[in-house]
C-alpha cells in the first residue's frame, strides 16, 4: 500500500511540474523505467552529401528504429524515421491495436513520437536539441542511436 500511495504522490507531483512548465515534451520520460540519455551534438565534420540509413539495436518488446538522413553541405536536410515492431512491420496509426487500452495508448504515444523526433531534428539540425517525449523514451534512445550510426556512415 505504501508503494501505491508513493506512486500516486509521485504521479501527482509530476503532473504539477508538467502543468507548471507548460510543455509536456520536456517532462521527465518514463517509458520502461530507464530515463533517456541526452544526446550529444553530432559531429558533422567530414560528412559526405547524400542519403545515409541505419538501424538501432533491437529491443525485445518494441522492435527497433530505422532512420534515413539526407545530408547536404554538412547539414542534415531531411530525416525519415520509421519504427519497426518486433514482427518486422512498420509502426503506423494502428500500432498497439488489439492490446489493452493502456497498452494501445502507450503504443500510440511512441508512434507519434517517431514522427516528432524526425521533424525536430530536421528543424533544429542538432540531435542534442531533440526533446525526448514522455512515454517514448525507448523510441528516443533508438532514434538517437540510429542517427549517430547514419552520421558515421556519412563519414566513410
Amino acid at each position: 500500500m505504501k508503494k501505491f500511495t508513493l506512486g500516486i504522490a509521485l504521479l501527482l507531483s509530476l503532473g504539477v511540474i508538467v502543468a507548471g512548465c507548460g510543455d509536456e515534451k520536456q517532462a521527465a520520460p518514463k517509458e520502461d523505467a530507464a530515463p533517456a540519455q541526452q544526446a550529444a551534438s553530432l559531429d558533422m565534420t567530414g560528412v559526405k552529401d547524400g542519403t545515409f540509413a541505419a538501424d538501432s539495436s533491437q529491443h525485445e518488446k518494441i522492435g527497433h528504429s530505422h532512420v534515413a538522413l539526407t545530408i547536404k553541405d554538412g547539414a542534415i536536410t531531411k530525416v525519415v524515421h520509421t519504427g519497426i515492431d518486433k514482427e518486422g512491420k512498420a509502426k503506423d496509426e494502428s500500432y498497439g491495436a488489439g492490446k489493452s487500452e493502456a497498452a494501445q495508448k502507450k503504443a500510440q504515444v511512441a508512434y507519434k513520437a517517431i514522427g516528432s523526433y524526425a521533424s525536430q531534428l530536421e528543424e533544429k539540425k542538432d540531435l542534442a536539441k531533440v526533446d525526448a517525449i514522455t512515454g517514448a523514451t525507448i523510441s528516443y534512445d533508438q532514434f538517437k542511436e540510429a542517427v549517430e550510426k547514419a552520421v558515421e556512415e556519412a563519414k566513410k
